[in-house]
């Protein structure tokens, strides 16, 4: 599974190309098919009419992506910094380990300390015979060990379940909910009681593009644009 950093990264990306792009169709903004995100920025400066395509100023690497040869995900970077040329001191990288399926098996984290890198976690995953994730394994070094269990309705993941600290009492829960055509449209938590405590609810257009979001944690509401 891919890091919810990254995702919302990758979905905020998605919103902004599709948005630009059904505002004015130029040729600025004409992306090649099946184009892989190569990093996420901050910038100062934005002239192209097409902001997503190119940024004139840049303050800030937020992340920086790998591909292997054959085009799957390798290595994250986090808030990398070029050095005559080459990345290099981000805060963090994730390494990515796939089988022999090229399903993603095995995320390998890594924190920046004062004299290199600290192996801090693995996210491990497993599958079932017909290729659905059903258990994230999560190695937290020198803490302990935790684990999610993904669970299906008709071929939809619809339930996953967070289990505590060396522990297989549930922690909490996450029920998903989907429109007609498919689309994840909410997210709800509850604790192990089934108790509500929060909910992120995405607003879809019939096209299939997401729109700002709203996560509400009992009377809080953030909007994530």
């Amino acid at each position: 599974m891919i890091p919810k950093r990254i995702l919302f990264g990758l979905i905020s990306l998605f919103i902004l190309i599709t948005s630009a792009c059904q505002k004015e169709e130029t040729p600025s903004c004409n992306y090649p098919k099946n184009a892989k995100l190569k990093r996420v920025v901050v910038c100062g400066y934005i002239e192209s009419e097409c902001p997503t395509r190119e940024c004139d100023d840049i303050i800030k690497i937020e992340e920086e992506y790998e591909y292997d040869s054959k085009g799957r995900l390798k290595k994250v970077l986090i808030s990398p910094k070029y050095e005559d040329g080459v990345l290099t001191n981000p805060i963090e990288y994730h390494l990515y380990e796939y089988n022999s399926k090229d399903q993603l098996v095995k995320i390998e984290s890594y924190s920046k300390l004062s004299d290199g890198y600290w192996h801090d976690k693995n996210h491990i995953y497993t599958y079932s015979d017909d290729g659905k994730m059903i258990k994230e394994n999560i190695e937290i070094m020198e803490v302990g060990n935790q684990y999610k269990l993904y669970k299906y309705t008709n071929n939809r993941l619809t339930r996953i379940e967070y289990y505590e600290l060396d522990s297989d009492e549930l922690e909490f829960y996450i029920l998903l909910e989907y429109d007609d055509s498919g689309n994840l449209i909410k997210e709800t938590a509850f604790d192990k009681n089934g108790e509500l405590f929060s909910y992120f609810q995405r607003n879809v257009f019939e096209n299939g593009v997401i729109i700002p979001s709203y996560l509400k944690i009992w009377g809080y509401t953030k909007l994530d644009s």
